[in-house]
């Protein structure tokens, strides 16, 4: 009687593990966008490495044989998980892994704008001044629309 509650308290630790392990898994998903493939294939991956563990736990700690306690400890080490620390374990990795992607976008955003603004730049001023008289770097050309509002605005004082 001893072993199996040494067995069920180490299946429960065991189930415990693994909703953390999910709950770290969900709260990756909510930080990086994923697409819906990637996530479906995480999901199968956790779903069959939690497979192989529990096997393996069976087979290590039960010699293999079976029994109902094991999957009992299991779910009861999650659903205790689950009621206590899963919600804010899950909050925590989610700003652990909020902190890089933070950076990751205010840099991102940061080079793109230099790129972008460093675009503009050059195509204003393709031909650098040569006369020292164009103490401006790059004046900018005047467009025809203010030509053509100071024309009418010229014809209209005519006409009075």
């Amino acid at each position: 009687m001893e072993y199996e509650t040494v067995l069920f308290l180490i299946s429960a630790g065991a189930g415990a593990a693994l909703l953390l392990a999910y709950e770290l898994l969900l709260a990756l998903r909510k930080t990086v966008p994923h697409h819906p493939l990637a996530s479906a294939a995480e999901d199968v991956l956790y779903w069959s490495l939690t497979g192989f563990f529990l096997f393996y736990m069976i087979y290590r700690f039960n010699s293999g044989a079976l029994r109902f306690f094991f999957f009992l400890g299991c779910f009861t080490g999650s659903a205790l998980c689950r009621l206590t620390v899963s919600g804010l374990f899950r909050r925590v990795m989610e700003t652990v892994f909020g902190i890089p992607m933070f950076f990751v976008k205010f840099s991102t955003k940061r080079l793109l704008f230099l790129v972008k603004r460093g675009n503009i730049f050059v195509g204003k001023c393709q031909n650098p001044p040569r006369e020292a008289e164009n103490r401006s770097f790059c004046k900018a050309k005047r467009s025809s629309r203010v030509e053509k509002s100071k024309k009418t605005e010229k014809q209209k004082e005519n006409s009075e």
